[in-house]
């Protein structure tokens, strides 16, 4: 095997002894004055008869015995050290210099890197580094384009002050010219060889080239994030010599202004590590010339690098740390403070530091304080917690279980997917086992094909270094091949699936790639040991202390100060969502060039179809089409339907979740998540955090941690019952999706189109009408019988993973929104979930039912039914105890007694609590009773409770039960009752419409319109809300072409009616819209808040180049200057900012609750806990609403937006007086607040009802 090996001057550093002249090379390098894109090297060969310089085309590895040099052309012997003048002198002077050994250790290790092995068969190609060039007299370098088809490759000139032999040199050109000649003839009939060959074979051969040409990524190092990143991908994937030359090459050209010191850190410490003090000079060197601070990571190289060596003197420590206190940067915190240090830095940098300073110790110095919260509204939360509250969740799970539960999780994120057995496809035939043969062929067969073109693309674009994938080299080249091709096998599995957009996915392959690299470098280096140490210490403390010791965040980190003397184990390494869209575009290319499958035709033939189908739609609202990706559909009679698999981070927790720390600190166990799942691929949200402290993210990543430490268990009982429904397709009426199969599949209406094109022959109109219906009711059958596919597939997927967690705890790690919402990591399988998966849930700790734990089970089975609205909680008891024979006999016989429980409008919750409320009955004493079930407590029409608070609405507020009441009001049953007016006067005055609906507006016709009215929703989106409930009257009672005008009609009435119930509501809505609509139109600024918890937030509705997105990596600042999307920000600003304070309404009450020992879970403004610990939740809930609302939200709001637009004032100076004038009107609308009404806030405390 011959191979061609171009290299990087900086490479070649690598095999420089130090005794020659490095630094003089590198300043030639850096200077720029022998930037050439790849250097050649010539073997030294001495023959009998006469002593030159001979280029050898193939060279035996085993045969390297002697010195190379690079070689300028004129020159037939070995320039001696004593010669002076010219800068290619010099270069041979230091190519000279190379030692035999370690040329042969360089050129094998370059070997095994691209995994070939250093044997006698493989061969080495050397290229000279003139070739082709001609040499000038003169002073002067000067460049010259060697072929026009290749015009990036670029060879410096270098003029030699010696005189040239012209002969010579006519002699070697024509040489050259007559090897290339021949080189080229050669390489064309190759070409048409291998054409011929192609065509004759029906498989698709390695098409590296093609991928080349498709494949270049478009990451560009053009600001501070991308180059951070992109060292630190160097610096894990073992690139230190690359990630200098790159660094280097940016100082000396440079493109950006780099200002953050860690990017000089990370390559700092890789040479540190190295023990190369030389390296790490250069770069201080550098920092000193551009005037970048040193940091803490700084000195600890500087310090580790001293460690590495033999013999130090106190001295230079000495001044090293005389240099940080210059700086004001405290020794102690040397090692608490550095991001980058790794485990194994520690024990080297301590016995550095301890060689000056015996008593030093990284342990007793680290001191972990407390950090009290410093927002208003928190100041409660800093008084100490009592030392006898309860923990929740102590024993929840034996220690035994525990560790054989924390190895399986430590295999599933190190698999990074969960194989399952199918719960609807349970047999396994003779036709499934030999159809898993042939898949497990035909995967040894892609496999084979994805190492053959991986390594192929990655030896051209080494060749190629213009090649845009070379600046992917840290992330592709830190992983063994095989690595690579099991995330590829990996994602053909989820395609086969379903389909997926093609951004998603690329985004999600590159994601898996960083996250493996992440594993390697943390299992290297002593991070992943050490976190295992530390979260064994931690899930002792949580689930084995009968007491709660403090927070989740501060027992982790007073753990790791304990052990690791820092805050945290793993480093916060950000990678850029385009960085990771890069990573996947060029292993989809892999995937789309390189696999396919042979198919037999019906006429004989074979053809080649590929394996992966992308298919474009065009995007609704947006320019431009929306790429998706699936699997062929010939290999879905492959799939083995007896088997699911699913990816790690959508399967449930099997032991507790790492506690958030930061915002990409937190999640599982062996790697990183982010804080804030973001809209879209710009991560406006997540960066936008980066312009505040960290700790004002500690109250909101506290309630996660309270949120995600709440352990579950299956309802197993419930998942028996749901699976036989399942199983038998008998629960279309309970809203469970039918399997595909007893779907009627639509017939295209071909009969009965060429009836009607005969009996309308005649009349053309009437003739396209009447196709137009036929078609119309074939195309909703076809996308009725696909939606309902999809939604059986879903509930497959959530049964099948419920059912392999049946007998273990599990736990839900939580995440935010933009606007502070709080969702669980796992979207198919959770609590937030519909009707069927939430009755699937209990707590995995019990807890006696207690005096009224037994009466609050009962009512909330009545309030699930929807039975009594507006009755009392003593009528609702009362009526739980008359139907309680219904009630038993549901939990009896769910399938075959009188089936009660399916009158109710949450029929499966509602079985599960019959259940629960039979066995509580039956057992010898109530209130020990252990329960297990989690009770609801839901806020009435929350975001209607919000407005009224906002804006002291006595009228809004007593609707939505704020002001106390001996019964539940209810807001929907108030409007329906306005709009029923309103109808009957629109009646009276004839309209027919009015006069149409008469007896036909019930409650849950206009619910959800209510609803959603404080949310933004739109005229046309309440029309649609309103259709979807008409539709379903018969025919009798409403005409079908009645639908649409009935429903634009009511729509219109339920918003008259919310206008005049919640005036205050409507005033404070349109105040929020016209502020938005002002921001970005007049400011140019997207609207931006801060919660009353104190995460910022930012609503991140910009516009960009649909040919930018995913491929460009914007800092803040940049996103900041993109055009704003108006409309977007003014509709979306006053149900974001409700969604904000009922979000923050929800962390305090979990802060509350974990504060008095309760378990508690939320879905959002529906709260969960024991039964026997409801009234203090309700109590608790109230009291945290009044101290939310107390506070001056609307005033704060004004003041933060009037500092927006003075700031745009400042920067922008010189305004025209049109614009100027905006400006002031929208300073002057901000300034004016709604007025408040006299509603006393203080009611809300003694409302039963408020939540129920």
């Amino acid at each position: 095997m011959t191979l061609v090996i171009h290299t990087e001057m900086s490479q070649l550093l690598k095999a420089w002894p130090p005794c020659v002249y490095r630094q003089n090379f590198r300043k030639l390098l850096n200077r720029d004055i022998f930037f050439c894109r790849s250097c050649s090297i010539l073997r030294y060969s001495s023959k009998p008869k006469e002593d030159q310089l001979v280029r050898l085309a193939e060279i035996p590895v085993n045969e390297i015995k002697e010195p190379p040099i690079i070689f300028s052309r004129g020159e037939k012997k070995v320039i001696s050290r004593d010669s002076k003048s010219s800068a290619a002198t010099q270069l041979e002077i230091l190519s000279a210099g190379l030692k035999r050994r370690q040329l042969q250790l360089y050129v094998e290790k370059w070997f095994k890197d691209h995994g070939f092995t250093s044997s006698s068969s493989s061969k080495v190609e050397f290229k000279t580094f003139g070739e082709a060039a001609t040499i000038q007299n003169g002073n002067k370098r000067k460049r010259k384009k060697m072929d026009k088809k290749k015009k990036h490759d670029q060879n410096i000139m270098v003029e030699s002050s010696h005189k040239k032999d012209s002969v010579f040199q006519e002699d070697e050109s024509k040489k050259a010219q007559t090897k290339k000649d021949t080189v080229e003839v050669k390489h064309k009939q190759d070409i048409k060889q291998q054409k011929s060959k192609d065509e004759k074979k029906p498989k698709v051969a390695d098409k590296a080239t093609k991928i080349d040409s498709k494949a270049k990524s478009t990451v560009s190092l053009d600001n501070n994030e991308d180059l951070l990143s992109y060292m630190i991908g160097c610096i894990m994937g073992g690139m230190t010599h690359h990630a200098h030359s790159v660094l280097m090459q940016c100082t000396v050209n440079p493109v950006i202004e780099i200002s953050n010191p860690q990017v000089f850190n990370c390559v700092l410490l890789g040479w540190a590590r190295k023990g190369n003090k030389k390296m790490m000079n250069e770069l201080l060197k550098q920092m000193k010339k551009l005037k970048i601070g040193h940091s803490y990571d700084t000195f600890a190289a500087q310090l580790l690098v001293i460690g590495s060596q033999k013999t130090h003197k106190p001295e230079e420590i000495q001044d090293i740390l005389q240099q940080m206190d210059k700086q004001n940067l405290d020794m102690k915190c040397l090692i608490q403070e550095s991001e980058y240090l790794t485990p194994k830095d520690v024990p080297t940098l301590l016995k550095v530091i301890q060689s000056v300073d015996p008593e030093y110790s990284h342990i007793s110095n680290a001191q972990h304080t407390t950090q009290l919260y410093s927002m208003p509204l928190l100041q409660d939360f800093n008084e100490p917690l009592s030392e006898d509250v309860p923990n929740p969740f102590f024993q929840v799970i034996s220690p035994a279980k525990f560790e054989e539960n924390f190895q399986k999780q430590l295999t599933y994120e190190e698999a990074g997917s969960v194989c399952m057995e199918s719960t609807y496809y349970t047999k396994h035939t003779r036709k499934e086992e030999k159809t898993l043969k042939t898949k497990e062929e035909l995967k040894e067969q892609f496999r084979k094909r994805m190492t053959s073109a991986l390594k192929s693309s990655l030896r051209k674009s080494h060749q190629n270094e213009n090649s845009d994938v070379t600046k992917l080299w840290p992330y592709l080249k830190a992983l063994r091949t095989h690595q690579y091709v099991d995330i590829m096998m990996k994602e053909i599995e989820i395609l086969e699936e379903k389909e997926y957009g093609l951004g998603f996915r690329k985004k999600e392959i590159g994601r898996a790639v960083v996250n493996e690299i992440q594993k390697k470098y943390f299992k290297e280096n002593g991070h992943l040991d050490l976190q295992k140490i530390v979260y064994k210490e931690y899930v002792e403390m949580i689930l084995n202390e009968r007491n709660i010791k403090g927070c989740h965040r501060e027992i982790w980190q007073s753990i790791c100060m304990k052990h690791a003397g820092t805050n945290t184990i793993f480093p916060d390494f950000t990678f850029s969502d385009q960085i990771l869209y890069s990573i996947g575009k060029y292993l989809y290319n892999i995937l789309k060039y390189n696999l396919d499958i042979q198919i037999n035709k019906k006429d004989g033939t074979v053809s080649n179809e590929p394996v992966l189908n992308f298919s474009s739609r065009v995007r609704r609202n947006e320019d431009g089409f929306l790429t998706f990706v699936s699997i062929n559909p010939r290999l879905k009679k492959y799939k083995i339907h007896s088997q699911l698999i699913s990816e790690q981070a959508f399967y449930p927790m099997i032991v507790p979740p790492v506690p958030w720390q930061s915002k990409q600190l937190g999640g599982f166990i062996t790697y990183n998540s982010d804080l804030i799942r973001c809209l879209d691929e710009k991560q406006m949200e997540l960066k936008y955090l980066e312009k505040y402290p960290e700790n004002s993210l500690h109250p909101v990543m506290d309630s996660l941690n309270i949120l995600g430490t709440c352990g579950w268990k299956i309802n197993t009982k419930m998942l028996d019952v749901v699976l036989e429904l399942f199983r038998e397709n008998a629960g279309a009426f309970l809203d469970l999706p039918p399997a595909k199969h007893t779907l009627q599949k639509p017939v295209f209406p071909l009969q009965e189109t060429k009836e009607l094109e005969k009996q309308y022959a005649q009349e053309v109109e009437e003739l396209k009408k009447r196709k137009a219906d036929l078609w119309t009711v074939f195309y909703n059958l076809k996308k009725q019988r696909a939606e309902t596919h999809s939604l059986w597939c879903h509930l497959h997927r959530t049964l099948t993973i419920a059912d392999s967690l049946r007998d273990e705890v599990i736990w839900f790690p939580h995440s935010l929104d933009f606007r502070g919402r709080c969702y669980p990591f796992m979207p198919h399988l959770n609590y937030h979930g519909d009707d069927v998966r939430r009755s699937l849930f209990q707590f995995a700790n019990g807890k006696p039912l207690g005096e009224k734990g037994l009466d609050w089970l009962k009512i909330h089975l009545i309030n699930l039914t929807g039975f009594a609205k507006r009755s009392s909680n003593k009528e609702r008891l009362h009526l739980a105890n008359t139907l309680m024979s219904d009630i038993m006999d549901s939990a009896d016989n769910p399938l075959k007694g009188g089936k009660w429980w399916q009158t109710s409008d949450e029929p499966f919750q509602t079985l599960a609590a019959c259940i629960e409320v039979t066995a509580a009955m039956r057992s010898k004493d109530p209130t020990q009773f252990v329960s297990y079930f989690p009770t609801h407590q839901d806020g009435s029409c929350n975001g209607l409770q919000h407005y009224a608070a906002l804006g002291r609405d006595q009228a809004g507020a007593e609707s939505v039960n704020l002001s106390p009441f001996t019964h539940p009001q209810d807001v929907y049953s108030d409007v329906v009752d306005l709009v029923e007016k309103i109808r009957q006067r629109d009646a009276e005055e004839g309209l027919e419409i009015a006069q149409k609906l008469d007896g036909l507006i019930k409650r849950k016709t206009i619910k959800q319109t209510v609803m959603t009215s404080v949310y933004g929703v739109t005229m046309y989106g309440a029309k649609l809300q309103i259709h979807k409930q008409i539709s379903t009257l018969p025919q009798e009672s409403l005409v079908s072409d009645l639908h649409l005008p009935a429903s634009v009609y009511l729509a219109r009435c339920t918003f008259k009616a919310l206008e005049e119930m919640f005036s205050s509501a409507r005033s404070i809505q349109n105040w929020f819209t016209l502020i938005a609509q002002g921001l970005a139109k007049d400011c140019k600024m997207p609207t931006q808040w801060v919660m009353p918890m104190g995460i910022p937030v930012i609503q991140p509705y910009m516009k960009e180049a649909s040919d930018k997105k995913l491929t460009t990596s914007y800092t803040i600042e940049e996103l900041m200057k993109l055009k704003v999307d108006s409309r977007k920000q003014r509709n979306g600003f006053p149900p974001n900012y409700i969604h904000s304070i009922d979000a923050s309404h929800m962390m305090l009450t979990s802060l509350e609750m974990n504060r008095a020992g309760l378990t508690f879970a939320s879905v959002h403004d529906c709260y969960w806990t024991h039964a026997n610990d409801v009234d203090l939740m309700n109590k608790l809930c109230r009291k945290q609403f009044v101290a939310l609302h107390s506070q001056p939200l609307l005033e704060t709001l004004s003041s933060d937006f009037l500092n927006y637009i003075k700031k745009y004032q400042r920067e922008h100076p010189k305004l025209d007086k049109k614009h100027e004038a905006s400006v002031q009107n929208l300073k002057e609308l901000v300034s004016s607040v709604p007025e408040k009404g006299t509603f006393d806030l203080n009611k809300v405390l003694e409302s039963e009802y408020f939540f129920s």
